[in-house]
């Protein structure tokens, strides 16, 4: 019985600093916001039009990360009020997560390639600029990762309602 307290103390903590990351990732994107736009004088209209692109692109990042983290402090919840962490529906939020996951990192490198090759055009081919903040595929892995522990959670519903049945 302990083990359960344990692992519901843990759900609450990673709960906690679940709504924390949350906080931050908001306040990163009002303060980003707020770059972005003193950084062109009109941001609609004349020869800003690319930075429009680029705001563009980079809100379409919050809701992907707030639906993952939102599911992730779901699944935490679930975890801690409910009897079993082994439920179809904790499951489906895992798979929620991967999808997601996989989702951000292939929207990051697209949305690179978009801005790269719009908004940083020089004249003269001598300069270069590269800049990159996805993680070359790393959080594809991560999400088929996270893919790979639902199908396992899956799985051992399927056995425990068997072995509850055989009983």
């Amino acid at each position: 019985m302990s083990d359960v307290r344990n692992y519901k103390k843990s759900a609450l903590v990673l709960s906690i600093i679940t709504g924390l990351l949350f906080l931050w990732f908001v306040f990163q994107q009002v303060r980003d916001a707020f770059i972005i736009i003193g950084f062109g004088t009109n941001v609609l209209s004349g020869p800003n039009t690319n930075l429009f692109l680029f705001f563009v692109i980079f809100f379409l990042s919050i809701p992907i990360l707030s639906a993952s983290l939102f599911t992730g402090f779901s699944l935490l919840h679930s975890i801690r009020k409910e009897e079993t962490p082994f439920t179809k529906k904790n499951a489906t939020k895992l798979k929620i997560i991967a999808l997601l996951l996989v989702i951000y990192e292939i929207y990051v490198i697209i949305s690179q390639c978009i801005i790269f090759s719009t908004y940083f055009r020089f004249e003269e081919p001598k300069y270069n600029v590269i800049m990159e903040t996805s993680f070359g595929g790393a959080v594809i892995v991560l999400g088929l990762i996270v893919y790979c522990i639902a199908l396992v959670f899956e799985y051992g519903i399927t056995l425990q309602n068997q072995v509850d049945e055989t009983l």
